[in-house]
């Protein structure tokens, strides 16, 4: 009996250590699509311009780390156009980024920051 117990715990220990620094940051996603997202990433930044017809909006964004991206400006899809309804230009913001191709990012979520 306690070798049994010793070898579930000592299982629980190893599976802890393999997960991922980031585990704790990153979300299960299921777009509409059907294709499973695993990772989000996160930044922070101050819109130049929002295309609510388009779904697209213009933000200069801090530095992303999880993606290795410097601070810049750059135009981002939405997933939902509806995101981008009671946005304007100045407004500072908290977004959340996940990949829907490889390489193609867009905004799932956004919110004004004060």
């Amino acid at each position: 009996m306690k070798y049994t117990k010793f070898v579930l715990i000592a299982s629980a220990l190893l599976a802890l250590t393999a997960l991922p620094a980031s585990a704790g940051d990153e979300h299960v996603i299921v777009p509409m699509d059907g294709k499973v997202v695993t990772e989000s990433h996160h930044g922070k930044g101050t819109i130049n311009s929002v295309d609510v017809k388009a779904g697209k909006i213009n933000l200069s964004h801090e530095q992303i780390p999880s993606l290795h991206w410097a601070a810049m400006t750059m135009d981002f899809e939405v997933q939902d156009k509806a995101l981008l309804n009671k946005l304007k230009k100045g407004q500072k913001v908290s977004f959340s980024l996940i990949e829907v191709s490889k390489g193609k990012y867009v905004i799932n979520a956004i919110t004004v920051v004060k």
